[in-house]
């Protein structure tokens, strides 16, 4: 019985670690810098989304956390209301970017550079196409 108990705490806690780390899983790599207009969906929304959302435990085709994978450009556009076309005032994602609505890994919200959301918001106002 405590044998059962020690191994429940010590994978409670390696769990734990693993949510809480998951940022630091997409830290690495080139810094993705978006251009002022022209923003493509295949050179700077897809690699930010790899770099900050799509990867295990969160939104990776496995996880699915609040249903959503963030992989590929349909992935975005099939969520209602994810991406509001040509509103990034309306885009949950945007919303989600600026703190506006509470996410569960807010705690990371530094690996997220001003240039990338408006970045995003030049994207989705240009109409979010799959560039």
């Amino acid at each position: 019985m405590k044998f059962k108990f020690l191994l429940f705490v010590a994978v409670s806690i390696f769990m734990i670690a693993v949510v809480f780390s998951a940022c630091s899983w997409t830290t690495g790599g080139e810094e993705i810098i978006f251009p002022e207009s022209n923003v493509s969906f295949m050179h700077h929304v897809q690699p930010f989304l790899q770099q900050n959302c799509s990867y295990s435990p969160c939104h990776s085709g496995f996880d699915l956390k609040g249903g959503i994978a963030l992989l590929e450009y349909h992935h975005l556009i099939g969520v209602g209301g994810f991406i509001s076309h040509g509103d990034p005032d309306g885009s949950r994602f945007v919303q989600i970017l600026e703190e506006r609505i509470p996410h569960f890994t807010r705690f990371y919200r530094g690996n997220i550079k001003e240039n990338q959301i408006r970045g995003i918001r030049t994207w989705i106002k240009e109409g979010p196409i799959n560039n």
